[in-house]
């Protein structure tokens, strides 16, 4: 059974977006920006704090590998709050849930599972393919 709100999903794979379900998707696509931009700047803090002193270098060295890794994964945050902020541009343009390859309409199952995707599955594998080839 589908969730309140979610949108009905039906076996056409490129069946139009209803308001509702551009409402639905819009409402979950500001919450993760919400979520993604607190992440993010959680990350970023924890990595740019400095105890007052480390004893050793041991303890000096495992923490630039955790400032390390704490800059990557916010860089990745940073990378999808763009794709967040992307697919909530294309609602002003009315153009929200369709293909940027194609200009098919994006599957409403592909939207659930990346509501900022620019990309219908088909094309997605498509370009997937040629990235192998090259």
């Amino acid at each position: 059974m589908t969730p309140p709100n979610e949108p009905r999903i039906d076996d056409e794979e490129d069946e139009e977006l209803t308001e509702a379900d551009l409402e639905f998707f819009k409402k979950r696509l500001l919450e993760e920006r919400t979520l993604v931009k607190d992440r993010m700047q959680r990350r970023v803090t924890e990595a740019v704090y400095e105890p007052e002193s480390l004893p050793d270098e041991i303890d000096q060295a495992s923490r630039e590998s955790e400032q390390i890794s704490l800059l990557r994964i916010a860089d990745k945050e940073r990378k999808l709050l763009a794709e967040i902020e992307h697919a909530l541009l294309k609602f002003e343009g009315g153009d929200y849930g369709t293909c940027e390859g194609t200009g098919d309409a994006i599957g409403k199952r592909r939207l659930l599972a990346r509501p900022w995707t620019r990309y219908s599955i088909h094309y997605k594998e498509k370009l997937e393919r040629q990235k192998k080839g090259n």
